[in-house]
């Protein structure tokens, strides 16, 4: 990599995609936590039930997990697509180009 810096549209494009996702996991927890309670229930052996019911247990808060971590992406990665927009912004206030420099020289 020969440069440094950031686009803060794709940056924000980023972020929505990774918010489309995160919103789309937003229920896979309490999804995943139905489907065991339904598959625990249904079991007809009571060996069969605890075994549904602990890796219901074990398991929720990993999906738990994954809901959070893909919402806290989504946000860092519209935080920093924002912070790179207000950087530019602020570098622009200050920044002179050549032509400008050149007339700065030439004033009297």
């Amino acid at each position: 990599m020969t440069e440094a810096g950031g686009n803060p549209i794709e940056g924000m494009q980023g972020g929505e995609y990774a918010e489309t996702l995160a919103s789309a996991m937003a229920g896979l927890a309490d999804m995943f936590d139905h489907i065991m309670e339904d598959a625990e229930s249904a079991a007809r052996n009571s060996d069969v039930a605890l075994g549904f019911s602990l890796f219901r247990q074990d398991m929720l808060p990993v999906f738990q997990g994954v809901q959070d971590h893909g919402l806290q992406l989504a946000e860092n990665i519209q935080v920093g697509a924002g912070e790179v927009a207000l950087n530019d912004v602020q570098s622009a206030e200050v920044y002179e180009t050549p032509w400008e420099s050149h007339r700065a020289i030439n004033t009297p």
